[in-house]
């Protein structure tokens, strides 16, 4: 029975040695897998290193580009800034007269709005300059101003050949989308070029929107209730609308006055300035 029993014990032992011996190359299969998914974690994380690396350096470059942008930007600024002072230093110099009023606009919500103008006259050659900022306007506008200028010259009767017009009509910078359209700012401009042509001053509660004809009568415009409240929110007490147009504005809590022509309109708009005939 010995001998049966040695060999029992010695197959037992084999098995015992191969389960070892499969349970070990399990075990390093296993390890041999995690290395290698390690590795190729690593490799993953280097390429994804290098990728950064290379996009930091382009990062470092394009930062150096708006830098040197920015510097250019900055130094052209600081031009058109000395530029724009050399200039208003001529203007100085060679104007003879300034007069400031507003134009009734509105926006793209139909809201009115009261925009700052601003009328120069100075020594020059007959020149007429339009400068508009933050305004959105059509081509109406350069025609207009130009019929303002020659029914100014007419209306009081002053000679413009040694002289030119500068017009500045600027918003505040919040208010982009404001449209001047039609020729709208035509009456309001005449009187800011008839106030500097004749050194007077032009009331700030009394505000005019309408468009200037050639005849000098003032025509329709758009938006008249909405502008008529501009007028009113900017301390109006009395706003002068084209010939036909009360009954559009309504009440808008003060006086608004119809106006045929600009002469009725100066009467009522410019300080101690005589009446003109039509």
């Amino acid at each position: 029975m010995k001998p049966l029993d040695n060999r029992r014990s010695l197959k037992a032992i084999v098995i015992v040695l191969l389960i070892l011996l499969v349970s070990s190359s399990y075990l390093l299969y296993q390890n041999f897998e995690t290395i290698k998914l390690r590795d190729n974690q690593i490799s993953t994380l280097t390429n994804l290193s290098e990728i950064q690396e290379e996009r930091i350096s382009e990062l470092e470059i394009r930062m150096d580009i708006l830098l040197a942008n920015l510097s250019a930007t900055q130094q052209k600024l600081e031009n058109e800034t000395r530029t724009r002072e050399q200039l208003q230093d001529i203007i100085n110099l060679t104007m003879v007269a300034r007069s400031q009023y507003g134009v009734l606009a509105v926006d793209e919500t139909n809201r009115g709005l009261l925009i700052p103008l601003e009328v120069i006259i100075k020594d020059g050659s007959g020149n007429l300059f339009l400068n508009v900022a933050n305004v959105l306007f059509d081509e109406t506008l350069q025609s207009s101003a130009q019929t303002a200028a020659r029914v100014a010259r007419e209306v009081t009767r002053t000679s413009l050949v040694d002289k030119d017009i500068l017009i500045n009509i600027k918003a505040p910078e919040q208010e982009r989308n404001v449209l001047i359209s039609g020729g709208s700012a035509g009456a309001a401009i005449t009187l800011a070029v008839i106030s500097a042509l004749e050194g007077k001053t032009l009331r700030d509660d009394v505000y005019i929107t309408g468009t200037i004809r050639a005849d000098h009568t003032i025509g329709r415009i758009g938006g008249a209730r909405a502008k008529a409240l501009a007028a009113q929110e900017n301390g109006a007490v009395m706003i002068l609308v084209p010939a036909g147009q009360q009954r559009e504005v309504g009440s808008v809590g003060i006086e608004v006055r119809e106006v045929r022509t600009i002469e009725e309109a100066v009467t009522l708009a410019i300080s101690e300035t005589p009446l003109f005939s039509s």
